[in-house]
């Protein structure tokens, strides 16, 4: 896809429209990072942050960010929730911010590429697996498995009637959980990058076709899609980490 005009391809040698997506994500960090060193000093003492400040800020927002992801992983994980939402506050806000510079003149979303949706994909993946294995130890493989028991058979013949078609079952069971396991990060990197793409082509468009007036409702919606697509993101990735470190398995 050809663009016409981006800020760091113009100023910045070397930069194509094939490497544009790394340039975009450190500037993201970057941003992340001076928003947290101006925010930081004010969250320091805990004391002077009873009261909300009248102006909003942006301080409001992250706080509003942080606090609208603890009560959903308190509803979606549970009463120990909380301790993975520096895990997924981080998620969420790089996708937010990220998704939201491509409605910005000159700039384009790193999660318009698919290599960033794959990268942030398979961290999903791992931290689930990760947390998953961190919880329960080798016994979170029984998740992969159908909780069948033969105990209470106690004639031989029978026992070898009932446990073929089972086994059999516990095959095909295993190989779905596995597959459905293995295409969480590629369903996740697919739907953000074809959504993010198609949203920033409507934008786009509409901008150079009538730049004035006309692109507004257009770039409320792209600010929408946005916050939208960066929040099913971590909501699936918190669903997966509550599948996880369930224990009612």
């Amino acid at each position: 896809m050809h663009h016409p005009f981006t800020f760091f391809s113009r100023y910045i040698p070397g930069i194509e429209h094939e490497n544009l997506h790394i340039v975009s994500t450190f500037f993201i960090v970057l941003l992340l990072i001076a928003s947290a060193i101006i925010i930081y000093p004010k969250w320091k003492d805990v004391s002077k942050n009873i009261i909300p400040e009248k102006k909003f800020n942006l301080r409001s927002v992250f706080e509003l960010l942080v606090e609208m992801l603890a009560s959903f992983c308190d509803d979606v994980i549970g009463p120990h929730g909380r301790k993975y939402l520096p895990f997924l506050g981080t998620l969420f806000i790089f996708l937010l911010f990220s998704n939201l510079l491509g409605l910005i003149p000159g700039f384009l979303p790193p999660t318009e590429a698919w290599a960033t949706g794959a990268t942030l994909a398979i961290f999903s993946f791992a931290a689930f697996n990760y947390f998953g294995f961190k919880e329960h130890g080798w016994s979170y493989i029984k998740h992969f498995v159908a909780p069948i028991s033969l105990g209470g058979i106690k004639n031989p013949i029978a026992w070898i009637l009932i446990f073929i078609p089972l086994f059999a079952f516990q095959i095909l069971f295993v190989s779905i959980e596995l597959v459905s396991t293995v295409l969480r990060p590629i369903t996740l990197t697919i739907r953000l990058m074809a959504n993010i793409s198609a949203d920033h082509l409507v934008v786009e468009t509409f901008g150079m076709l009538v730049p004035y007036l006309v692109p507004i409702p257009f770039m409320l919606l792209g600010i929408f899609v946005s916050f939208v697509q960066a929040f099913i993101f971590t909501m699936l990735t918190m669903v997966y980490i509550s599948m996880a470190v369930a224990h009612d398995h």
